[in-house]
């Protein structure tokens, strides 16, 4: 008789053994997505970070292209002020046309010398009755 009550031992000891398994495996379920959201939220941050950079990168980009068209904008205002009512003063091609509307009251050498200050490449014509200068940064 000894055997059966070692037997009902055993069955009672396997019956825990089976709770206990099914315990862990309740908690390893609920502990899996705890593990995914982790992983998730770990990637998020590492997400955001490149993000925060990547708009660092992006505003230094606009100030550096800002500083860049500044001395054109500067030219531009230059121009405008130099010629006055003497012509008009128009993007083009990447610089400047500029019509000239009196060719007496002009301010060629002014003119001419901050184009050539500005490292331009400088072109002159003529359209019916006005003449014009086209100008624009030197290509390489």
């Amino acid at each position: 008789m000894n055997w059966l009550s070692e037997s009902s031992l055993d069955k009672s000891r396997v019956q825990q053994l089976e709770e206990r398994i099914k315990e862990l495996e309740a908690r390893l379920a609920e502990g899996e997505p705890k593990k995914e959201t982790q992983l998730l939220k770990q990637k998020i941050a590492q997400l955001e970070a490149a993000l925060s950079k990547y708009r660092e990168e992006l505003e230094a980009a606009k100030r550096k292209i800002s500083e860049m068209q500044a001395p054109y904008r500067d030219v531009e205002t230059k121009l405008k002020e130099l010629i006055g009512d003497t012509g008009e003063v128009t993007l083009q091609y990447g610089g400047y046309r500029i019509v000239i509307s009196d060719k007496h009251r002009f301010p060629w050498c002014q003119v001419i010398e901050l184009v050539l200050d500005n490292h331009f490449e400088m072109w002159l014509g003529k359209n019916n009755k006005h003449l014009y200068i086209c100008c624009k940064p030197i290509s390489e």
